[in-house]
């Protein structure tokens, strides 16, 4: 095998192999000899000198690793487009978000082997962790564009016809600038966030929604919208979910899912900050309960007293016998082996809707000021606050034994995940069926602009 093949398939052996050249203190071309006589004047130059020679030392150190960085860049960028015409390819997801968000995107992969069967995709990514991630953990062509100039010099030389968002990342707008794509806004989940309704949708030729939900949350609260641009397609992810394990025992097994902070505080219903560890530590000391805790992948990340939490939660289910802590892949591979859940306000809690299971959510909407209402989504689940934490254990019974929501939640689920056929891919096969649409559309709007452009010549 060439070095060349080598580098292309594992280019990871070639540049994390790159060590920073050691500096040897004090090493200098010449050896300083103090003597008992030597004047306090010959020994401060003495010393002045030897200073200098480490800081040139370090100097060239750092010069060299900035030349040998800068000689991989390009190479590390070309790597994965390496003997590839890019012109090939129709669809394009982008996605600037960093390796704690990589779940937004390993959540449509499943869904893109199908399209890609269809019509040929590239994954474009701006952090190189996520790039190497998905190199090594999917089959798709990826993309790492470090600078806006490789994004520029990568569209240049394509010809994607759509390009699909999992996000509304700032780098987004920089994408936007391919003027001969059509893009499209797919999401990674529906909640009731602010974020799930910013005006930055506008920006996007198309917007997919699951359902009613979806499409009625842009109606309501965004001014001077199109709302022909709202396309409903389901949850295609429903029916691409990876399949894991059950869990080795006969108890009853509950969930606990709480989201992060947040971006900002009107965007936080972790319940970490206000239920702590007593929830957890109740569920423990109940040997009924087999206690499975995921975390939402960015929890922490804002709030140094949350990620202590976690983290204190995380080690007390590692040494303990009857739990488990998974904080990687896709959550809904869990669903099906659980009994009941408890969740934040977050996506994870309406794709719960579809097993049609009883379920529980902590109410720390008070956080959001001026808010009157709760979103729809509670009426699925039954409430529960800070202090019910010493309950839980009787709640969650009572739950299980009655399942007190069961009429309402089956209204909510039609609300939220609409009359698709999931046990059958129909969210799929839509999801599909509209990006082609879109790439038909792109031709078309293309072939009017050149035609226009004849007819003034």
């Amino acid at each position: 095998m060439s070095k060349l093949t080598k580098l292309v398939n594992n280019p990871k052996q070639f540049f994390w192999d790159v060590r920073p050249v050691r500096v040897v203190r004090n090493a200098l071309p010449f050896e300083i000899v103090m003597t008992g006589g030597e004047t306090k004047k010959t020994q401060a130059k003495s010393e002045l000198l030897l200073k200098k020679k480490k800081q040139l030392a370090k100097q060239s150190v750092v010069a060299d690793l900035v030349q040998i960085k800068n000689s991989l860049q390009s190479l590390i960028n070309d790597v994965p487009v390496s003997n590839i015409d890019l012109k090939n390819y129709q669809v394009a997801l982008y996605f600037s978000g960093g390796i704690g968000s990589i779940y937004q995107v390993e959540q449509w992969l499943s869904t893109l082997k199908v399209l890609n069967k269809q019509a040929p995709i590239v994954i474009i990514t701006r952090v190189k962790a996520v790039f190497e991630w998905l190199t090594y953990n999917t089959e798709f062509v990826v993309v790492y564009c470090r600078t806006i100039q490789d994004l520029t010099d990568l569209y240049e030389r394509s010809d994607f016809k759509c390009i699909l968002y999992a996000n509304h990342g700032y780098k987004n707008f920089q994408s936007l600038m391919n003027q001969k794509a059509l893009h499209i806004h797919i999401n990674h989940g529906e909640s009731d966030k602010t974020s799930t309704i910013t005006n930055q949708a506008k920006s996007y030729d198309y917007v997919y929604v699951v359902a009613q939900a979806g499409y009625d949350k842009y109606e309501k609260n965004l001014i001077k919208k199109d709302m022909r641009k709202y396309i409903k397609v389901g949850r295609p992810q429903l029916e691409n979910i990876p399949q894991r394990d059950k869990f080795k025992t006969d108890k009853t097994v509950v969930l606990y899912a709480p989201t992060w902070e947040g971006t900002h505080e009107s965007m936080n219903f972790s319940s970490l900050q206000e239920f702590e560890l007593s929830m957890v530590e109740q569920l423990m000391k109940n040997s009924d309960c087999f206690v499975v805790y995921k975390p939402h992948p960015n929890t922490g990340s804002r709030d140094a007293n949350i990620k202590n939490i976690n983290e204190a939660i995380i080690k007390m289910l590692d040494e303990y016998e009857h739990g488990e802590v998974i904080l990687s892949g896709d959550i809904n591979s869990i669903y099906s082996h659980v009994d009941i859940c408890v969740f934040d306000n977050s996506a994870v809690a309406i794709d719960y809707l579809k097993l049609d299971k009883p379920m529980l959510m902590t109410d720390m909407f008070h956080r959001v000021k001026g808010r009157v209402d709760k979103p729809i989504i509670t009426g699925a689940a039954r409430m529960i606050k800070p202090l019910d934490a010493i309950n839980i254990v009787s709640i969650i019974r009572e739950e299980l034994e009655l399942d007190t929501r069961k009429i309402e939640r089956q209204k909510i689920k039609q609300y939220f995940l609409g009359d698709f056929d999931y046990e059958n891919g129909e969210s799929t096969d839509t999801f599909v069926t509209q990006v082609l649409e879109a790439c038909k559309e792109r031709d078309m709007l293309l072939e009017g602009i050149a035609s226009d452009s004849s007819d003034d010549n």
